[in-house]
């Protein structure tokens, strides 16, 4: 059974002082960035463990750090024990 599953970096709580004020074009470019990385990382990871044939869908990156997966329990398990992941279940429900 295919499930959707949404992973984001694990963090450690950060209180951050207000940033000055800059372009939000160079803000956007510099998320787009990171969200890229991110998806770099999760694809490397699934492909180091040898878990892509347990994934049949990867969202492309965006401009938050954060990857959609359509894949098996098994995959969702192995993202959860890993430290630099968050990575959980979507809410599934009934659309009209």
């Amino acid at each position: 059974m295919w499930i959707e599953t949404i992973v984001m970096p694990r963090e450690e709580p950060v209180y951050e002082r207000p940033s000055p004020r800059r372009d939000r074009s160079e803000a956007h470019a510099a998320a787009c960035a990171e969200g890229s990385q991110f998806r770099d990382a999760v694809l490397r990871y699934l492909h180091t463990h040898q878990l892509m044939d347990a994934v049949k869908w990867v969202s492309e990156a965006g401009s938050i750090p954060l990857v959609t997966l359509h894949c098996t329990s098994l995959v969702l398990e192995h993202l959860q024990k890993e430290p630099s992941f968050e990575a959980g279940r979507s809410l599934m429900f009934p659309a009209f």
